[in-house]
């Protein structure tokens, strides 16, 4: 490292580098043994069917906890069932490939669904089949991007 004004030598002590990356494939290159030797690596392996259930089942039961109606809480349950169906049927149908590298699916995606349904209030939701609706138009605003790419 270089200072620009007078291009003295700078020396850095205690840096500490944090960085993050996904899997090898879908545009996403390898990284050398050369750079990796330098690093600590961590990684953390996926979330279980059951870990994620319980995460995002959590977050619907206190949302729908807040002054909604009884059915709502069931209704949850099964919003977020039918997430992770639509969820993994995306992941195995759809893998990435050099030429459709944006069929890459992450938790960020199953997120977004569950967070939009989470953003109605109280006072505009008073029926069941409204919320199937609003779950609906969420599956669509976030997983229909991605499908719709396929076709052009």
């Amino acid at each position: 490292w270089y200072d620009k004004k007078d291009t003295s030598k700078l020396e850095l002590t205690d840096v500490l580098l944090v960085a993050a990356m996904g899997p090898p494939g879908g545009g996403r290159n390898h990284i050398t043994a050369r750079f990796t030797r330098h690093l600590n690596i961590v990684s953390i392996e996926s979330f279980d069917d059951s870990t994620l259930t319980k995460i995002f089942t959590s977050m619907v039961d206190w949302h729908f906890s807040k002054g909604f109606e009884a059915i709502f809480n069931r209704l949850g349950k099964i919003l977020v069932m039918a997430t992770m169906d639509v969820y993994k049927a995306a992941v195995s149908s759809f893998l990435p490939t050099p030429s459709k590298s944006h069929y890459v699916f992450n938790l960020r995606d199953f997120s977004r669904v569950v967070s939009g349904v989470l953003l109605v209030p109280k006072t505009h939701m008073q029926e069941g089949d409204k919320l199937i609706r609003l779950w609906v138009h969420e599956v669509y605003r976030v997983f229909y991007d991605h499908w719709s790419m396929m076709q052009t």
